[in-house]
């Protein structure tokens, strides 16, 4: 293996920094690893010529890939049985998890990939279940320790498939849902504190977030990935009601996230 590409959707920079870390590992060892964020390409124009396998990378998001994961794979050109890995990256180390690549796995096998490789690693929670101090750090060195040995399989070709529950598949199939829920629902606004800087409106995946009158106005078909709300050097993009009570708004400073759309 000498030279591999992986698709990335990173909306807080969670899975980003997994991906940063196993890209220098890919080249440490000789492979060249080219990195696309998915919201930035164009699936159907790709050429698979100069790769010897690919890589799609994801944060779990209710139990499943991002639907703009999905959509991106179901656009790719069809491969000639190419070799292919799944990264994924979420909160907490929970079997209900292992399933969220069910769907993106059957797609990219439609398009004629051979998913050998199928990892989740575990990284900060940034929803719902807030990590303290510590957590985080053991959490980032967890990975730093597990993407070598990662990188390794990959290039070896080392098949690995994590271990998934029925009920886990049920979850996944529930979950998406969401993806139906977030078309029609408004789940995030900009208080007083917005000064129309447009940050959130440029990095927004879905291109959902407008500014008019100097103040961010979020449209429907939101993606939920919350990159804007971490961005915001203003700490002005809050919840509605259903989120209202996780208080995101506090957890700003508290995670090592950076840009996931640079």
């Amino acid at each position: 293996m000498k030279k591999i590409c992986i698709f990335l959707f990173s909306g807080t920079g969670m899975t980003k920094y997994v991906i940063d870390r196993m890209k220098k590992e890919f080249e440490g060892r000789q492979v060249i690893a080219d990195v696309f964020l998915i919201e930035k390409s164009i699936a159907e124009d790709f050429s698979y010529e100069e790769y010897d396998a690919i890589g799609v990378a994801y944060p779990v998001h209710s139990f499943n890939a991002p639907e703009i994961v999905v959509k991106f794979a179901r656009r790719l050109p069809r491969a000639d049985n190419m070799s292919a890995f799944i990264i994924s990256s979420a909160g907490g180390d929970s079997s209900l998890n292992f399933d969220s690549s069910k769907l993106l796995k059957k797609t990219l096998e439609k398009k004629g990939f051979s998913v050998f490789y199928d990892r989740q690693f575990i990284m900060p929670s940034n929803f719902i279940v807030k990590d303290s101090g510590a957590e985080v750090k053991e959490k980032i060195n967890k990975v730093n320790i597990e993407a070598p040995a990662a990188v390794d399989e990959i290039i070896n070709r080392v098949p690995h498939k994590m271990k998934s529950k029925f009920n886990s598949k049920i979850i996944a199939f529930l979950g998406r849902i969401e993806w139906y829920g977030i078309k029609y629902w408004r789940f995030f606004y900009a208080d007083g504190n917005c000064d129309g800087c447009g940050l959130c409106a440029g990095k927004c995946p879905n291109g959902r977030i407008v500014i008019e009158e100097n103040r961010a106005v979020f449209k429907k078909k939101c993606g939920l990935c919350m990159r804007c709300l971490y961005l915001c050097p203003k700490k002005a993009i809050k919840t509605r009601r259903l989120f209202k009570s996780f208080g995101f708004e506090n957890w700003y400073e508290d995670l090592p996230h950076e840009s996931a759309g640079k």
